[in-house]
């Protein structure tokens, strides 16, 4: 899951529970916004934001948008290149402690999945850093033990839903994300829905995160979240 995409932008509400209004319209990132990774990653091309992601890069660039909520209502629209790699990622406060990523939207290929993220900041921190490890030295990052999946701060992230995704890559997908406490409901254009039940989801959420998939390219546009 660490080689997928999304993020998102903060603007001025245009009525009670908005929280993001944004479609790109001027010529740089909108105010509020901020980038992780590889510099100049993310640019606004032709009226929509542009992410691309570098072949040698094993973590994609994100793009931050801050939130102020509990549930959500998520709208936006994605292009993927050809490969079909993209992610869109909710924040929040972890029952584990911190910050953290709390929900995953991602789309590998032709495979749309709903996605929760458990255990401690300190541990998802360990991990990046072992897997680093290990890839510099050519090694593969082994499986978790059945140990450590019995421990509840050990970092995972949990598939709570999958499906095929009725769209394809290279044409614009709207997406659309309903978060209401630990239920979950995703939206693609309009008509194919996919359901799922988290266990760690109905806390405070603080940003909205795009990542893009290593060596990819994502386009983003039309971008709202309110408090519903």
């Amino acid at each position: 899951m660490h080689r997928h995409l999304l993020a998102l932008v903060f603007c001025t509400s245009t009525f009670a529970g908005e929280l993001i209004h944004e479609d790109f319209s001027a010529s740089g990132l909108p105010k509020g916004w901020t980038t992780g990774g590889r510099a100049n990653s993310w640019t606004v091309v032709e009226g929509a934001l542009q992410g691309i992601c570098a072949k040698d890069d094993d973590h994609g660039p994100a793009v931050f948008a801050p939130l102020a909520g509990r549930d959500l209502a998520v709208s936006c629209k994605v292009k993927l290149d050809e490969k079909g790699n993209g992610l869109m990622l909710i924040d929040g406060e972890s029952a584990f402690g911190g910050s953290a990523h709390l929900l995953r939207v991602s789309i590998y290929g032709n495979t749309l999945a709903i996605v929760q993220d458990r255990g401690t900041p300190e541990s998802h921190i360990a991990q990046g850093k072992l897997r680093a490890a290990l890839t510099k030295e050519g090694k593969k990052v082994p499986s978790p033990t059945a140990e450590q999946l019995a421990d509840p701060q050990f970092y995972r992230t949990e598939r709570l839903a999958t499906a095929p995704l009725q769209a394809q890559p290279g044409e614009w997908i709207k997406l659309d994300v309903s978060l209401k406490g630990n239920d979950v409901i995703v939206t693609v254009n309009d008509t194919q829905k996919l359901a799922a039940k988290g266990t760690v989801l109905d806390v405070a959420k603080s940003r909205l995160v795009f990542l893009v998939g290593q060596g990819k390219t994502v386009w983003i546009d039309d971008v709202h979240v309110i408090n519903p």
